[in-house]
């Protein structure tokens, strides 16, 4: 046993000094397989950050956007959808479990050319399968219900809750509630732009105070 012990501990030191020996004559190469190795595990990281992010948005593609056929309902990008809604001036953007009754009654709303022709605007199509507790508190919604939410610079200004209490006259007014969707709080609007329409006059004039 102590013999085997030795032969080991003799052959780890060849190693070793055969490897320094190398190094010194060939640094070079060893430096190639080191930033080879850097470079592989930069990739393998990054990886595991945006493959899952990826397959995601493709699943959604594959498997809910391909299925509708509605020039007013359009899919929202899967993986940049939080940055549409902050970055787009106004969108009205609709969040809902993609099965059940209720939903493929609104699809068959979209999908009809008449119903469609009447919508003035697009809507876009969130659809919850991913993360669906973290949206239903970031956004306030209840998976359970189609919440149709329009949002200006990112900030919520309405939104439109569908449930199957209301389902019975959905194809009367669904469409018409819609085209109203970004007017409905218009009275709020008004106060909110004439608060900053005053905040500006008053800074204006506390700035000319102090100037004189």
């Amino acid at each position: 046993m102590q013999r085997l012990i030795v032969e080991i501990k003799d052959k780890i030191i060849r190693s070793y000094t055969n490897l320094s020996e190398d190094f010194e004559q060939h640094p070079q190469k060893y430096f190639r397989r080191i930033g080879l190795l850097l470079v592989c595990s930069l990739l393998l990281t990054a990886a595991m950050f945006f493959l899952p992010s990826k397959i995601k948005e493709a699943q959604v593609d594959t498997l809910i956007y391909s299925s509708i056929d509605s020039e007013k309902l359009q899919p929202l990008p899967f993986s940049s959808a939080h940055q549409e809604i902050t970055d787009s001036r106004a969108v009205s953007v609709m969040f809902t479990l993609p099965k059940g009754e209720l939903y493929q009654q609104v699809i068959d709303i979209f999908e009809d050319p008449q119903q469609s022709s009447e919508l003035n605007r697009t809507i876009f199509f969130y659809p919850l399968v991913y993360d669906t507790s973290e949206l239903e508190q970031q956004y306030g919604i209840n998976k359970d219900e189609i919440t149709i939410v329009f949002f200006e610079r990112g900030e919520e200004r309405n939104r439109l809750v569908l449930s199957d209490e209301n389902k019975e006259d959905l194809e009367r007014t669904l469409i018409p509630a819609l085209n109203r969707l970004p007017l409905i709080n218009i009275k709020q609007l008004e106060k909110e732009l004439a608060n900053e329409e005053e905040t500006a006059q008053s800074t204006d004039r506390t700035t000319l105070s102090t100037t004189e």
